[in-house]
């Protein structure tokens, strides 16, 4: 597999996660979970957008 089909893969992998997260905020009624899903969605698609998964700061991400 070359390194733009890898990297297309991987774009898309980070698209579908994000857009499963999207979908359990809007399920949940608990906020602190909703709140998460959104910024985990949000850092995604970001990624998605931005380069390889090496570059994504999730040590920064607040788990409430």
């Amino acid at each position: 597999m070359s390194d733009s089909e890898s990297e297309r893969k991987r774009e898309l992998e980070c698209l579908r996660l994000a857009s499963d997260l999207t979908q359990l905020a809007t399920e949940t009624l608990n906020p602190d979970l909703k709140a998460h899903c959104l910024r985990m969605a949000r850092r995604l698609t970001d990624q998605a957008e931005q380069g390889p998964i090496g570059n994504i700061p999730f040590q920064n991400i607040s788990y409430h």
